[in-house]
């Protein structure tokens, strides 16, 4: 299974890293391997991964964080829900406001 997280609270994102986290400290979305071959059949990882200049793949987790990479992946979202069919892109969308919201970040566990 493919999860993003959303820590809840800068605390919650020192647990994450500690792989101690508490119930309540993350929103998530798992995405089932069906969506996650939609997903990367779509593009819109590897234009997450140049614009942002991450790594977000099977082999690697990987995170964004901080006012600037998160607004900039928001834009890329909203861009990306004006042609691409892809169900769990809204729940994308609002993980990464709720990110913006509480400064913490997206963290991609594929």
């Amino acid at each position: 299974m493919k999860i993003i997280s959303v820590p809840l609270s800068s605390e919650a994102m020192k647990r994450l890293d500690l792989d101690e986290c508490l119930p309540g400290d993350l929103e998530e979305l798992q995405l089932s391997e069906e969506h996650y071959i939609q997903l990367s059949q779509s593009g819109l990882i590897e234009t997450i991964n140049s614009s942002l200049g991450k790594m977000i793949d099977e082999y690697e987790d990987e995170s964004i964080q901080g006012t600037a990479e998160l607004s900039t992946l928001l834009n890329i979202l909203y861009k990306a829900s004006e042609h691409i069919e892809f169900d769990p892109l809204e729940k994308i969308i609002q993980l990464n406001k709720l990110a913006l919201q509480h400064n913490t970040g997206l963290f991609f566990y594929f």
